[in-house]
């Protein structure tokens, strides 16, 4: 059976698989990973392939990977796909029917594109029965043209050119038969998200976050002991360097294994947790868009790449998408060779589903210079006749067809002429459209939740009843703390109803309500008698111990008080005091939830 090297060129790493080539039950005889050169590659186009042929070349050798046939697998944001259903159609005519209707499915100018589908699913019965969901793909012809030139460098022969998104779906297909599952790829700068039900892809979508921000956290913070951002990632696959939740409101499912040692190693696992939230945001809402749209949920979820690598991330996913994730480490169909060892399945998926059924980017290509080359002989018999009948017609209508050409040629330069000003302000409103983005979202990074604590004074100073004194303020980024006195418990549910109509926070919670006394200052002036002290004489008689306490229990008052804490949560980052507040994730409100503490403290 033929073999091939399957390659997928990160910008971390450069992970290969030589295996059996569009078998129903491929086996990998080898498989390697090394780390990529620095600036060769750039959204999956190729900068310097001087230095990734040098890695490709060491790596084959050092591995005794002797196949020259080559497949890579390529993730870009500049490959362009679209779902579209095609009517009944015969399989040999369905590429036809694609490039007639092409500008009804991509309304851009294409001709410098590679096209290519993936039938990802046939309807057998109801309303669609006999029509076919189809994903189509489009990569630039330069970006097929470098990864040609890649593989000749390398002694290799390019057979063929995959996306990835269409490799992880040929590879994990069969995975989810009748439960729909999710599956992550998590790699430095992006994340590619495919759900998957029945062998048929239901959805996927491409998210610009990963984990590279979190592995530059672990680098630049001092607690991990760590400078590179290589050192940082393997401190990240051997100890977990993130908490399993990205705040105390979450609701634990999946609890934290790791006990911190100090206080300064919370924080910064904390810290490094916070730099996910952006991917996390991300995934959840690529989920709560395919379960509105769906009647059966996602129920199960696997994550890949680097992130399969990443300690605890399973688990953070878990917690905070409420959907039970793990690493993706079986493969069903997949057969390795006893020399080569299990290997870390989740960092070869990709390479895997390539060489299994690839969207054939350059396979057209390779059949039209086949058919030249074969029918070069009676191509060259057959111009040679059908140039002698065909000149005398040239000669005859060749100065009508001339004028024809160029009143269209005419024509289509007016047209142009036409269109340019229009272009020009499409043009103008792109870039201004990308500068406001850029705005926009350098503005929402400064924003902290502390940020109406001005509010929040104002608030106080206004809305606070004359009788209740704050003795204590303190405020960090999330929250302020208020120690309140009252004259009583009423006076206290009071004060915290008025609080929590604040429009400058987001929740309120209390605690350590109590009653308390003091003595009044001053109580030695409350009356000019002096106290007799015992045994002294008064009057007639002696002055007793029982007379020496009703003297002090007379003269000494105190006053009665209640005092309580109060926690006021700000509103969260990109929130304005105006704006609804954001639920809480459980079932119930944090407003039910600290009613119902406050009225036991206060009974």
């Amino acid at each position: 059976m033929a073999k091939v090297v399957s390659i997928e060129v990160g910008y971390s790493f450069i992970k290969i698989c030589e295996m059996d080539y569009k078998a129903k039950t491929p086996r990998v005889y080898r498989f390697a990973m090394v780390p990529t050169p620095l600036n060769v590659i750039e959204d999956g186009y190729l900068k310097n392939s001087a230095g990734l042929r040098t890695a490709i070349k060491e790596v084959l050798y050092r591995n005794k990977i002797k196949t020259k046939r080559a497949i890579f697998t390529v993730a870009s944001s500049k490959i362009i796909n679209r779902e579209v259903m095609l009517p009944p159609v015969k399989p040999n005519m369905m590429e036809a029917m694609i490039k007639t209707n092409l500008n009804d499915y991509f309304p851009i100018d294409l001709s410098h594109h590679e096209i290519s589908h993936v039938v990802l699913e046939t309807y057998k019965e109801g309303d669609n029965a006999g029509k076919s969901r189809v994903l189509l793909v489009a990569a630039e012809k330069t970006l097929v043209a470098s990864y040609e030139a890649l593989a000749a460098s390398c002694g290799l022969t390019l057979v063929d050119l995959d996306y990835v998104g269409n490799s992880i779906y040929q590879a994990v297909k069969k995975e989810a038969s009748k439960t729909v599952t999710m599956i992550l790829k998590i790699e430095e700068s992006q994340t590619i998200i495919t759900v998957v039900k029945d062998n048929n892809m239901m959805l996927q979508r491409s998210v610009n976050y990963g984990i590279d921000e979190a592995i530059h956290e672990v680098a630049s913070n001092p607690v991990f002991d760590v400078i590179e951002d290589m050192d940082a990632w393997e401190l990240a696959k051997r100890q977990s360097c993130i908490k399993v939740a990205l705040d105390s409101d979450t609701e634990i499912t999946e609890p934290d294994l790791q006990q911190d040692d100090d206080m300064e190693m919370a924080q910064a696992r904390i810290n490094v947790t916070r730099t996910l939230a952006p991917l996390i945001n991300s995934v959840s809402r690529v989920v709560d868009f395919y379960n509105s749209r769906n009647p059966e949920h996602i129920q199960q979820a696997y994550i890949m790449g680097m992130g399969g690598d990443m300690s605890n991330l399973s688990k953070l996913l878990t917690n905070e998408l409420g959907i039970s994730t793990k690493v993706f480490r079986k493969l069903e169909g997949i057969v390795w060779h006893p020399t080569a060892g299990d290997g870390d399945l989740f960092n070869y998926v990709a390479c895997i589903g390539a060489s299994m059924s690839s969207v054939s980017f350059i396979s057209s290509e390779k059949q039209r210079k086949q058919k030249a080359e074969t029918n070069n002989n009676s191509l060259a018999v057959l111009l040679g006749v059908f140039f002698v009948v065909a000149s005398a017609a040239l000669a005859a209508n060749g100065y009508i067809a001339y004028q024809e050409a160029r009143d269209e040629q005419k024509r289509l330069q007016g047209l142009e002429s036409t269109y340019i000003p229009a272009e020009l302000i499409y043009q103008k409103y792109m870039s201004m459209s990308t500068l406001y983005e850029n705005v926009l979202m350098g503005h929402l990074m400064t924003n902290r939740p502390n940020d109406n604590i001005l509010n929040f004074i104002g608030e106080l100073e206004e809305k606070l009843p004359t009788g209740a004194t704050v003795v204590d303020f303190s405020s960090d980024d999330t929250q302020a703390t208020l120690l309140m006195q009252v004259a009583d418990k009423d006076t206290a549910a009071g004060v915290i109803q008025t609080l929590r109509g604040f429009s400058s926070i987001q929740y309120v919670s209390v605690s350590s309500l109590q009653e308390m006394e003091e003595e009044l200052d001053g109580n030695e002036n409350v009356t000019d008698r002096e106290k007799p002290e015992e045994g002294e004489t008064e009057g007639e008689g002696t002055v007793t111990e029982e007379a020496t306490q009703r003297f002090a229990e007379e003269d000494i008052e105190y006053r009665h008080y209640v005092e309580f804490s109060v926690f006021c949560t700000y509103y969260p980052n990109g929130y304005l005091p105006e704006q609804e507040a954001v639920s809480q994730p459980t079932g119930q409100s944090q407003t039910e939830t600290d009613t119902q503490q406050t009225e036991g403290q206060v009974e």
